[in-house]
């Protein structure tokens, strides 16, 4: 009877926290550029001075000048970025940050896709975050 129990409680441990459960929250490994099960569906919030933030701002605000009609936006500042494993090998990092055009400054909402294995970089969405009233 003890043997039954013992196993059934190793059981449920193991799905509780193993699988990408509603309870493995708590356990996700966030550290910079470590994939897993867990954190599969866990934004982690990213240093935004940290040099992979800035390149990606960087590359989001570029792409879009090449996507866009003059004026073309500088980066200014980044306010906040996210990281959310989107695959074992991609992730989609979402900011907050302000570019200048020339004459004001706006905050944007920026999405990128990075391939960890293939160095590949794809702007999602780029748009005004208009301001509040």
């Amino acid at each position: 009877m003890i043997m039954r129990t013992s196993c059934l409680i190793i059981i449920v441990i193991l799905f509780l926290f193993c699988f990408d459960s509603p309870y493995s929250a708590g356990f996700a490994d966030t550290r910079r550029g470590s994939a897993s099960l867990m954190s599969a569906w866990i934004p982690v919030d990213l240093d935004v001075n940290e040099p992979e933030v800035i390149e990606l701002a960087n590359f989001a605000v570029s792409e879009h000048n090449k996507r866009s009609n003059p004026p073309y936006l500088k980066l200014s500042e980044i306010l906040s970025c996210s990281k959310l494993y989107h695959t074992s090998d991609a992730a989609i990092y979402t900011f907050q940050l302000l570019a200048h055009d020339g004459v004001s400054t706006n905050k944007y909402l920026a999405r990128v896709l990075s391939s960890f294995f293939n160095a590949f970089y794809e702007l999602q969405t780029f748009q005004l975050i208009p301001p509040p009233f």
